[in-house]
């Protein structure tokens, strides 16, 4: 789903290299030295974040516990349908980020409508996000598939989709979703994340999907 917006990074930096065509890559041991340091530096900065351990380690990592282990698993043993806690528990997912609503018309002074288009915006995508991130743990019977699927979507943001510098991020996205429906059963079978699934389709025989 992000082949689109692999291509647009990669075109990105292209041109930022192209902008800075007459540097020369230093490989002397300085040159590396100061290459290593400013890494260093850049990881430091993260970690001293709080914004970044919020938005890809701590936001992901509770939301899954709450929203997918221990939600999706009560559903269940309810007796709830599994499609119906696909798509019902997403519901209850996106309405725990309604806190953005007062953040952008507070913090950031905008109308209330404006922010509520914005924060509307953003449910819809977290419904669909939560949609898929509720099939992964019905379907795996394991956290970390939805886990790691969730820090890379705060990673990465919306797939690019369309750009006016190239098509070749539309054809990627498109590449990119066909191959995901594909993929989606066979990198998903719950064999490939639990040692034991007694030879059912689905973890506790929640689901029959092949």
């Amino acid at each position: 789903m992000y082949i689109g917006s692999f291509i647009l990074k990669i075109l990105s930096i292209r041109s930022s290299w192209a902008e800075h065509g007459d540097r020369r890559i230093d490989i002397s041991f300085h040159g590396l030295k100061s290459g290593l340091q400013n890494l260093i530096n850049w990881m430091v900065s993260a970690v001293y974040n709080i914004s970044v351990w919020r938005m890809y380690i701590v936001a992901p990592l509770t939301e899954e516990l709450v929203f997918r282990a221990c939600m999706i698993s009560l559903l269940l043993c309810g007796g709830f349908e599994a499609y119906t806690v696909i798509l019902l528990s997403p519901v209850l997912f996106s309405l725990a980020h309604l806190n953005h609503l007062l953040e952008h018309y507070m913090q950031q002074n905008t109308s209330l409508l404006k922010a509520s288009m914005v924060v509307g915006f953003q449910l819809g995508y977290t419904v669909i996000f939560g949609s898929y991130a509720s099939f992964l743990f019905v379907r795996t019977g394991h956290i970390a598939a939805p886990l790691v699927s969730h820090m890379f979507c705060n990673i990465m943001g919306l797939p690019a989709f369309f750009s006016r510098r190239t098509w070749l991020v539309s054809v990627g996205f498109v590449a990119g979703a066909i191959t995901f429906v594909f993929l989606l059963f066979p990198l998903t079978s719950p064999g490939l994340y639990n040692d034991r699934t007694d030879n059912c389709e689905c973890w506790h025989t929640y689901c029959y999907w092949t």
